[in-house]
């Protein structure tokens, strides 16, 4: 009768704080994988925006003459003096993402103004489908 007098833990308490525990651990390190895959995510995103619009700004200060001329591609075009590039469907690396790829699409359906849409995609890690980040523009003729 002296042993029910001690005062201490089962084994089956023991084991089911273990689980219990476990568990709890399993819930924090998913919430770290997956705080870690979003930030990776959100690093990609803002590379990826910060180049594309600095692609908008680049073709925002070149001449509308020079940007609606079909011409080679992205190399100086000896057709129109004064034009560095030409910019149809001009496709570019993004640095600082690995499978980072862009494309810059014109559409100049109407006549005095210019509809341009850079578009940059990359494969993130452990998924299946491609990020995109599109941002879109359009210039103006100024005569």
């Amino acid at each position: 009768m002296k042993w029910r007098l001690k005062k201490g833990f089962v084994l089956i308490e023991v084991l089911l704080a273990t689980a219990i525990a476990s568990f709890a651990i399993c819930g924090i390190l998913f919430m770290y994988i997956a705080a870690t895959d979003l930030i990776k995510t959100s690093k990609n995103a803002s590379i990826a925006t910060s180049a594309a619009q600095g692609l908008i700004e680049e073709i925002r200060n070149t001449s509308f003459n020079c940007l609606i001329a079909p011409c080679c591609s992205g190399v100086p075009c000896p057709a129109k003096a004064g034009c560095d590039f030409c910019y149809n469907h001009l496709g570019f690396l993004v640095n600082g993402i690995p499978s980072g790829r862009g494309v810059v699409y014109f559409d100049n359906t109407k006549p005095d103004l210019l509809k341009i849409t850079v578009s940059v995609s990359w494969r993130q890690p452990g998924r299946a489908i491609d990020s995109t980040v599109e941002l879109v523009t359009q210039v103006a003729n100024r005569y």
